[in-house]
């Protein structure tokens, strides 16, 4: 029989040392401990038994857990293994959050701070911790659109500073491109 919201939010644990399980139907289920309430989702992929964790009563409610489990049943069907989907979003999102606009910038100062003078590098860090980190210094370099360093270098020129926006939005252009593959040059 499947859950109902009431018991799943008055269920308490009953002190068994391994926990308690009410099962919600098509292999997903409720695990009751002494340390809170966690949704799981029981599946076999490639002859194996797996269990997904969907998450964390309350934060996942049981309409939010079913949810989860309906879209790992569909990558059962089209033959992904929904722990191994998680794992690459997991390290998607971390890598994502590596690579923003900001430590890309900070890792291409340190890269080229050997060409420029000791003067210049520090204006070239004022004017992208100033101007350009706060603005869009957290968007992923794969997000980034030319738009977005448009409007941060506007923000620049509304404060009457044109020569300082030019040379911000060239630095910009400069770090952002640090991570983006070589363009292959025509042949001939």
């Amino acid at each position: 029989m499947p859950l109902s919201d009431t018991f799943v939010r008055q269920v308490k644990h009953t002190g068994a040392m391994a926990g308690d399980k009410h099962t919600d139907g098509d292999g997903m289920y409720l695990h009751v401990s002494s340390t809170g309430k966690y949704w799981r989702l029981n599946y076999r992929f490639s002859g194996k038994q797996k269990t997904l964790a969907l998450g964390v009563y309350p934060a996942v409610s049981l309409s939010a857990a079913r949810k989860k489990r309906k879209a790992a049943r569909a990558l059962l069907a089209a033959g992904t293994d929904p722990s191994a989907a998680k794992q690459e979003e997991k390290r998607l999102a971390a890598r994502a959050s590596v690579d923003t606009f900001q430590a890309v910038g900070r890792e291409w100062l340190a890269k080229s701070s050997a060409r420029r003078g000791e003067t210049t590098q520090a204006w070239v860090i004022s004017w992208l911790e100033k101007n350009i980190f706060p603005a869009i210094g957290h968007i992923p370099i794969a997000d980034l659109r030319a738009r977005d360093v448009l409007d941060a270098v506007r923000i620049i020129e509304q404060r009457g500073a044109i020569d300082s926006a030019k040379r911000v939005l060239a630095t910009a252009g400069r770090s952002s491109s640090m991570r983006s593959p070589p363009t292959p040059s025509p042949s001939t």
